[in-house]
């Protein structure tokens, strides 16, 4: 529509300049031509593509005539192109690519057109200036060590400022990177090369020792300079004053940010700063890359922030990539929430549990506190020292007011056992010698656990064991249940969820087998068995359907198919596998069984007397079962603690899409081709969604899998009952449907 708008202008243009004489008296005289007016041009990430285009009167020099379309950026002038037209049209990229326009600011470029007859005579036009302000975002990736090399994974980014260069952090948590144009390694990636940044496709790794660096780089000059950050904090009246740093943020390595808490004044301003200072000299250059502006677009030098509220508020910036936000949460005391703090460490403490009796809350807790040292250790109600706290002497606690200097009680190195009564201000602590596996696996016999050790390299309580059959078990201290102390009986057990144990806990459950345990007391306490924070199930989390079909060859190919949970039923798993033939297979059927995730638990069996596709198997069925090869929906109803299952195939006799598609409006199935190797396709018109079902009906079908994004060209994973598929606009689609996944696939692309 805008090369419209300037051909529509052109003809304006030269039908005012044109002549009115009858043809029989018309006197035609050359002129030069003259290019018409254009107004400024912004370039942005959303305009660079657009077109750019100049008109000019003709030359009336007649047929063959020559127009050569030349610019000048600042370093002279250089031919665009040639034509025979009273137009030239080129894109903002690739005009801004001619002449070496990478960096934001505004650039006047000069145009010019030089008309040639046949017969070799030239008229020139006067220059014209367009001002282009060119306004894109622009953006270097640091891919490193850190973050596994790859563009699969985050990364952090620098931003081209309005001066060209490059500038933004990189918490370098493992050594070595490159700064590339591209998130990938497509583009120029800048490494080193004898001691200076190259952009040279063999360069090196740029180096630097581990921690959090604020990074400027130059990519005209190839100047990177970086910055060790040693503190970053918070300055102003909003938290406490101009005068110095009143809030220091530490790195949570959980959330990826820079956490911290501070005690907050309504309405008044402050920033983030880092290295206590507002200037970091390096060189003899001043370096000022503090942060403001808006809170959710933080910017470099920034304008002071504002803070909502007041009281103490939890403050979290992020600054691992674009945009950089602080955000704030108020932070209110808890009647029933306790933290143990060990030796001043208040962002590392550990939470105590609220004690009940019944529905009522009895002003007591207990908590595990794990000292790798002699130190102190105090209560505290929130994980700062602006909340309350409490310490002193175990047999009196001390209250001590937020921002108070408070005591801590002495402690001896190891683990402990604390509780807290706050009625009367009292604390018991009991040294932990012992915490061993007790259960199924040893008859849960509590003076005789399977004991953990501690291991200080990685500062947790390593064990190992193997475990006759499933079952459950907890975790005990000092081998016993229980202890009496001054009247009071404390719970010595562990349980309830290895991703968060408990006091007192409920069994866990551990499947037969040799496993490794490790125990680790932080602000929560956690056992990874087998190297997983997770907790084991009676029930798996999904089977999987493992033989001699496709391309999976009972799992040398590809990871075998997963049916995950169905219809919401417990111990219903059900989805789609395509078991086509291999190439090179000459049988009719193919062999196969059920098995448990990482094939902890193989389940054989046979078809149900008097069925064709209805499967029993169980894990003291040995044999393998076979089914003709084809597609087929898998519906398993498995009975978890006998490891028995009823396995019912459903061949896929009619694979096709259902919904706004050719205008049918849900009521009729639009067909799949079948391409082979699990892979079918069709084109339809979608106005605007879908689904894929089978066999004619909504008995089993596939939809958008929870937590998947939709969009074009690109593989989106399907699930049993899941979401519409829905397209942006209407229009005519291919779709690409792929069975041989797991999970299962739909690309769709415009036509």
């Amino acid at each position: 529509m805008k090369l419209m708008k300037y051909m529509i202008a052109a003809l304006a243009f030269v039908a005012a300049v044109g002549c009115s004489h009858e043809p029989d008296a018309m006197v035609v005289e050359s002129k030069a031509p003259v290019i018409a007016p254009h107004n400024d041009v912004v370039v942005n990430n959303l305009t660079e593509s657009e077109a750019f285009s100049i008109t000019w009167s003709s030359a009336r020099m007649g047929e063959g005539t020559i127009y050569t379309v030349s610019a000048d950026a600042g370093e002279g002038y250089t031919e665009l192109a040639t034509t025979t037209d009273c137009f030239y049209t080129t894109t903002n990229n690739a005009l801004f690519e001619q002449f070496g326009i990478t960096r934001m600011g505004k650039y006047d470029i000069e145009f010019k057109v030089e008309a040639t007859s046949k017969a070799g005579t030239t008229l020139a036009s006067e220059p014209l200036t367009v001002v282009f302000d060119y306004k894109k975002e622009a953006f270097l990736y640091i891919l490193g060590a850190y973050q596994g090399w790859s563009n699969e994974n985050p990364c952090s980014r620098l931003y081209q400022s309005e001066d060209g260069i490059f500038r933004g952090f990189l918490n370098n948590t493992e050594g070595e990177f490159k700064l590339c144009t591209q998130y990938g390694w497509d583009g120029t990636n800048f490494g080193m090369a004898d001691g200076a940044i190259s952009a040279d496709g063999g360069a090196g790794n740029i180096s630097l020792p581990k921690g959090l660096y604020y990074i400027e780089f130059d990519d005209v000059n190839l100047a990177l300079v970086t910055i060790p950050v040693t503190s970053v904090s918070l300055i102003g009246e909003g938290v406490g004053g101009w005068d110095k740093d009143y809030a220091y943020l530490e790195y949570d390595a959980e959330t990826n940010a820079w956490l911290g808490a501070a005690n907050v004044v309504e309405e008044k301003e402050y920033k983030v700063r880092f290295n206590e200072a507002w200037n970091v000299v390096v060189d003899g250059k001043e370096y000022d890359f503090s942060l403001g502006g808006d809170a959710a677009d933080l910017q470099f030098r920034g304008s002071n922030l504002k803070t909502e509220g007041a009281g103490i508020f939890n403050f979290r910036l992020s600054i691992f990539d674009y945009p950089y936000t602080i955000s704030t949460e108020e932070l209110s005391e808890k009647e029933d929430v306790l933290y143990v703090v060990e030796s001043g460490d208040y962002k590392n403490a550990a939470a105590m549990q609220g004690l009940w009796n019944g529905e009522t809350f009895t002003n007591t807790y207990c908590g595990m506190l794990d000292m790798d040292a002699d130190g102190d250790y105090l209560y505290a109600r929130l994980r700062n020292a602006l909340g309350t706290r409490f310490g002193g002497s175990a047999s009196a606690l001390e209250a001590y007011a937020g921002g108070q200097a408070a005591e801590g009680i002495a402690i001896k190195k190891g683990l402990h056992y604390v509780y807290a009564n706050l009625n009367s201000n009292k604390s018991t602590v009991i040294a932990i010698n012992s915490v061993g596996l007790v259960g199924a696996l040893n008859g849960w016999n509590a003076g005789a656990p399977i004991e953990f050790a501690y291991d200080a390299a990685s500062k947790s309580y390593k064990a190992s064991a193997n475990v006759a059959s499933d079952g459950e078990f907890k975790l005990v201290m000092n081998k016993m249940w229980n202890t009496k102390v001054n009247g009071v009986e404390h719970q010595m057990s562990l349980g309830g969820s290895c991703t968060d144990l408990k006091v007192n806990g409920g069994n866990l459950f551990i499947t037969a087998g040799q496993h490794s345990f490790e125990l680790t007391f932080g602000k929560i306490i956690t056992l990874a068995i087998d190297g997983k924070v997770a907790d084991l199930s009676a029930n798996p989390d999904y089977l999987e359907v493992t033989g001699a079909f496709a391309h999976y060859n009972w799992n040398l190919g590809e990871a075998t198919p997963a049916l995950n949970p169905f219809k919401g039923e417990a111990g219903r798993f059900g989805g789609v596998v395509d078991m086509y033939q291999p190439e090179g297979n000459t049988a009719t059927e193919c062999e196969f069984k059920i098995t448990y995730p990482g094939f902890s638990t193989w389940l054989g069996g046979a078809l149900q007397e008097g069925t064709t596709y209805v499967y029993d198997v169980s894990a003291a069925a040995g044999d393998n079962m076979k089914i003709p090869f084809g597609p087929y929906f898998w519906d398993v109803k498995l009975d978890a603690q006998a490891k028995t299952a009823v396995a019912n195939a459903i061949p896929l006799t009619k694979i096709a899409l259902i919904g706004n598609v050719n205008g049918s409006g849900w009521d009729m199935d639009l067909d799949l081709t079948a391409q082979g190797k699990g892979i079918y396709t069709c084109e339809a018109t979608i106005n605007p969604e879908f689904k894929v079902r089978f066999n004619g009906g909504w008995d089993y079908n596939l939809g958008l899998a929870s937590g998947a994004e939709f969009a074009l060209d690109t593989e989106i994973a399907l699930a049993p009952d899941g979401g519409n598929l829905k397209v942006a606009e209407a229009g005519d689609y291919t779709i690409t449907l792929n069975l041989a996944k797991s999970p299962c696939t739909i690309t769709v692309s415009k036509k």
